[in-house]
């Protein structure tokens, strides 16, 4: 490359530089979160949060916008009408949906607001509960915007499958297999919690699985996750609970066998440390490692086998067992399998549990 290349090259990129506008962001409203809400005409509602960093440089106190319109552009123009600032969106954290509304189909919203390219797909979704747009007002009541944090917390450290706008596309659109979110609600202290996950069909929220079903469904990705859980525990005539701590699990789906009744094979390596036990549970002994091992084994072949019941019953499939049915058979077809081969699906479940590591014990008996 001679020299007058390099110039002109060198210019032509200050040129391009130059032509970036400069924002400001006291002279911006950048939106936190969008709730979307479906009314009983029909019409679209839209609920955005946003801090004002013209009275502070944090997070607190948002600022909160509704509006009403039968196309989500439009929805968009009118929040910006209202707005002493031009409406930001490129640095939107999180997108929810009320419970009606996801019920009756967020397609429209996939196909338009996901597919922005100003929107980011690393920012979180979810469900929330009763409707987006009173969901939203407690949270601006609350004067903290930690919707975001608080999901990424759940699967960073808790049994949440991995969630966000990604990964919800990724299933949403894939062959084989459908998407879900996060269930938020308020507690009593406002403050926002997962209260387990929405699982949809296509673009619609069809059931929903509880904390304690997450548990199970959290330990089947392969996302390395770390929840707790409880389980009972018999000895004799001894009666006692438990908890776990997952440290690591790999599911692997061996011997997939498609067909008018499809056949495969889970094969799950779990490792636990027992974070709490009964006092007449001594870990220095082997057979009560055993005796715990052997209970956290069949309580997790009984727990996967009902989450997967659910999902067939429901022809969901977040696990996207459906994907890999199509990767073993060419004439794999997607309808023909959902509706009437799906529930047909036999599972031969294999779990092998691995105590690696014990925790605090119960009644001040120390630390194992």
């Amino acid at each position: 490359m001679n020299r007058k290349t390099l110039v002109a090259l060198s210019l032509l990129s200050l040129l391009l530089a130059a032509c970036e506008r400069t924002k400001i962001i006291d002279q911006l409203s950048i939106v936190n979160t969008i709730g979307f809400d479906i009314q009983e005409d029909g019409q679209l509602k839209a609920t955005s949060l946003f801090p004002d960093y013209t009275k502070s440089k944090s997070q607190e106190n948002p600022e909160i916008r509704k509006t009403r319109g039968n196309t989500s552009t439009m929805l968009i123009q009118r929040t910006n009408v209202q707005s002493k600032n031009p409406i930001e969106l490129s640095k939107t954290q999180v997108i929810v949906f009320g419970e009606d509304f996801a019920k009756r189909g967020i397609g429209h919203i996939v196909d338009t607001v996901f597919n922005n390219p100003l929107i980011a797909t690393d920012i979180q979704v979810a469900v929330v509960t009763p409707s987006a747009s009173k969901y939203l007002e407690t949270v601006k009541k609350s004067g903290s915007l930690t919707i975001a944090d608080t999901i990424t917390q759940n699967y960073n450290t808790s049994s949440l499958p991995r969630s966000n706008l990604h990964i919800f596309l990724n299933n949403y659109y894939g062959q084989g297999r459908d998407p879900y979110m996060p269930l938020l609600k308020h507690g009593s202290e406002s403050n926002v919690y997962v209260d387990g996950v929405a699982l949809f069909k296509d673009d619609r929220y069809k059931v929903s699985l509880d904390n304690n079903q997450v548990f199970f469904l959290g330990i089947l990705d392969e996302y390395k996750h770390s929840g707790y859980f409880e389980l009972p525990i018999k000895k004799g005539s001894k009666k006692g609970t438990f908890v776990i701590r997952t440290m690591k699990n790999k599911p692997e789906w061996r011997n997939i066998n498609p067909g008018p009744e499809p056949k495969l094979d889970l094969s799950l390596n779990a490792f636990f440390i027992i974070r709490e036990y009964p006092d007449w549970i001594n870990l220095h002994e082997q057979k009560d490692i055993h005796l715990l091992e052997k209970a956290i084994n069949k309580k997790l072949k009984i727990e996967i086998a009902k989450l997967i019941t659910i999902c067939k019953e429901n022809g969901v499939d977040p696990l996207g067992l459906g994907d890999r049915f199509r990767a073993h058979d060419r004439n794999w077809d997607k309808e023909k399998f959902y509706k009437d081969q799906y529930k047909k699906m036999k599972v031969n479940i294999k779990i092998e549990t691995t105590v690696i590591q014990a925790g605090i014990k119960r009644e001040g008996k120390g630390v194992e």
